[in-house]
């Protein structure tokens, strides 16, 4: 994990594992100083698929990384999950661009516009509601289990 974590923020020396009941919640970043510089985290989306037809779902794997101070985004990763289908409906989820639309936003606004301030892709609506809805979930989870 640490090497794609560092991936998006170079800056990071050091991971150490935040767990809440048995379950990895996020990764403290830390610099070469040892001051924290965020919480990284990794999800799947959607976690799980149980409903008929599922398997030819669209499933991706996120990592990212939000600041320890105002848990802003730093920076995110979507990538199309291992397991998930060999003909993916859209790669554009995956793309620079749609990724970029999260940067420097707070957990009130990662959400699909007009509530947010994140444009979904054209014919992807649902990957656009399941990727924006999990990081948002995510963050507020990584909120809740860190603020001091």
């Amino acid at each position: 994990m640490e090497e794609i974590f560092k991936r998006l923020l170079p800056e990071i020396a050091q991971i150490k594992q935040v767990a809440s009941e048995g379950k990895t919640i996020c990764w403290e970043a830390y610099d070469a100083s040892g001051a924290v510089l965020g919480y990284a985290f990794a999800q799947d989306v959607p976690e799980s698929l149980d409903f008929p037809g599922a398997e030819e779902m669209d499933k991706y794997r996120v990592f990212g990384v939000v600041d320890a101070k105002d848990y802003k985004i730093i920076k995110i990763d979507i990538a199309i999950h291992p397991e998930g289908p060999e003909e993916p409906w859209t790669m554009d989820i995956t793309e620079p661009e749609f990724e970029k639309q999260f940067t420097g936003l707070t957990v009130t606004e990662i959400n699909l516009s007009p509530d947010g301030k994140i444009d979904a892709i054209s014919e992807a609506t649902l990957s656009s509601t399941w990727v924006t809805n999990a990081i948002r979930e995510k963050v507020e989870e990584i909120i809740v289990k860190t603020k001091k």
